[in-house]
């Protein structure tokens, strides 16, 4: 029974993953003037990321390097997308800092365990936790000029509130499995966490790609 509820949990999520991607498709003609327009090849990298990992793991035993790679590339494009979509000169200076602070802590990463076998731990909160800054400075801005007249309408807003609500539940998890990975019961129940998170930030992504204007 538990092996079927991981199985149907599983198929869930990837549609999640591939309704938002269809979505992003459909409507490409509403962002694509914007830093957005890579977003969809971001969607469509994961959805394959996503499909093939299962297949990579049953043939290598070993999966985490796809997560790595696609992590560091995922965390990159919106540091620049958010760099781009903020006005404040104080505020790109702080996401340019912000991208150095995650460089440094990859390259360190990739110095102090096997990026093939294991996660880059340091890596990925320190891009989650610089991504959720980007965020606030986002918000901050967006709430104190004429933009957020029609915020309904901005795709990156819902884009991040999907990333926002990930990451602030993901990152606790992310630790706890770290530290809990012998506990079978602990480590499935968050697991199902971090999926019921993944629906919801696709979910936010579907809806942005519907709500949002034409740019």
């Amino acid at each position: 029974m538990d092996e079927l509820f991981n199985s149907v949990f599983h198929y869930i999520v990837l549609s999640f993953y591939g309704i938002a991607t269809v979505t992003a498709i459909l409507f490409y003609g509403k962002y694509k003037h914007t830093v957005l327009k890579y977003f969809v090849w971001i969607l469509i990298y994961n959805l394959i990321n996503e499909i093939s990992a299962k297949y990579v793991y049953y043939w290598l035993d070993r999966n985490v390097i796809m997560y790595n790679v696609y992590n560091t590339v995922f965390f990159s494009y919106f540091f620049y997308v958010f760099w781009n979509f903020v006005k404040g000169k104080t505020y790109k200076k702080w996401i340019v800092y912000s991208v150095i602070l995650f460089l440094i802590a990859t390259v360190i990463n990739v110095f102090t365990v096997n990026a093939y076998y294991d996660s880059l731990m340091i890596s990925y909160i320190t891009g989650a936790c610089l991504i959720i800054f980007c965020i606030i400075l986002y918000y901050i801005e967006i709430l104190s000029d004429t933009r957020v007249l029609h915020i309904r309408e901005d795709l990156l807003f819902w884009i991040s509130i999907g990333l926002l609500l990930f990451y602030v539940g993901y990152i606790p998890i992310k630790l706890s499995r770290e530290f809990f990975a012998g506990n079978d019961d602990l480590f499935i129940t968050l697991y199902n966490v971090q999926r019921i998170l993944i629906i919801i930030m696709y979910s936010c992504f579907t809806m942005g790609f519907i709500w949002t204007k034409k740019k």
